[in-house]
């Protein structure tokens, strides 16, 4: 069966892949059985939470902010501050090649780095920066972090960069996730609005990576973007992870919207540091490569629209 595929749409982090089925039959029984065993948990956590008053929550929530944008993470290799864009591209959570490893050579081997452990902005502070459109969304990141077990500074990074916090924002994975309709939680056929169905839908896929990536925060993030490694037993790239030329591939590019490989870089380094990347602060960004090439995707430079998480 061909790939479902989007022909313009900017289409980022809640716009997960839709990899051919055969493809990734095994990558899909394994993210199967991963939500299965938490589906019990998840639905009992969700309904405690929605008899906690909101500012229980909020207290609760704002304590899991864990650094500040000027500390380097001990446990990342190559971190620097302020973060540094070109070759050597770096940040508070380790350099793009530590990030990257193995994209230049055999396939996308991910480092380890607990999502406990990461650096980033404290969300009041992120609230009094480039955040502040999020900072009516507060709630929603807040509750649906207790439900999913995801820290809600991380949901709001991660809505910021995929709608700049704009739970209007249209598309066919619409919402302030952008989650694709696929992903929607519980099986429902959308779920732009309520917004609480849509932040949920965002933490749920995000919960479904970190359970099958072991809670390290940057295979995750490289799953929910559409990367993948050898083990992930997808068939692409020859059987290989992700590699420095595979978007410009005849297989890259026939997906139309390759992996951006600056993207783990620009994600640790970048929004979750308090970073608008789609501003001037873009000039800390990574620097890979293919994706400035005139006919591969200059244009088309945005995300596979291919879920590994269809029908979960």
């Amino acid at each position: 069966m061909a790939a479902r595929l989007s022909q313009h749409e900017d289409l980022t982090m809640g716009s997960l892949l839709r990899l051919d089925p055969r493809a990734t039959s095994s990558l899909h029984h394994h993210i199967l059985d991963d939500i299965t065993m938490h589906t019990s948990t998840i639905a009992s956590i969700a309904s405690k939470a929605t008899c906690i008053a909101l500012a229980s929550l909020a207290s609760a929530a704002t304590n899991t902010t864990n650094t500040t944008r000027i500390d380097l993470n001990p446990n990342a290799e190559g971190a620097c501050q302020p973060p540094r864009s070109g070759p050597h591209a770096c940040g508070p959570n380790g350099s793009q090649d530590w990030l990257n490893s193995g994209v230049r050579g055999s396939g996308w081997n991910p480092p380890s780095l607990d999502v406990r452990n990461i650096t980033h902005i404290p969300l009041k502070a992120f609230y009094k920066g480039v955040g502040s459109p999020c900072e009516k969304y507060d709630r929603f990141f807040k509750i649906s972090g207790m439900k999913y077990d995801v820290d809600p500074a991380i949901l709001a990074f991660i809505a910021f960069h995929e709608s700049s916090c704009n739970a209007d924002a249209p598309g066919p994975a619409p919402g302030l996730f952008q989650c694709d309709p696929s992903n929607c939680q519980n099986g429902m056929k959308q779920c732009q609005r309520p917004i609480m169905e849509n932040s949920d839908c965002g933490a749920h896929v995000l919960r479904v990576a970190l359970n099958r990536a072991g809670g390290n925060i940057v295979y995750a993030l490289g799953l929910y973007n559409g990367w993948f490694t050898a083990g992930d037993r997808t068939g692409l790239n020859g059987g290989r992870g992700l590699t420095e030329e595979y978007p410009c591939s005849g297989e890259g590019r026939a997906f139309r919207v390759p992996p951006d490989l600056n993207y783990l870089h620009d994600m640790l380094n970048g929004w979750f540091q308090g970073y608008d990347m789609r501003s001037e602060d873009a000039s800390t960004g990574g620097t890979y490569y293919c994706q400035y090439k005139v006919g591969c995707n200059l244009v088309n430079h945005i995300n596979l629209d291919v879920s590994l998480f269809h029908g979960v």
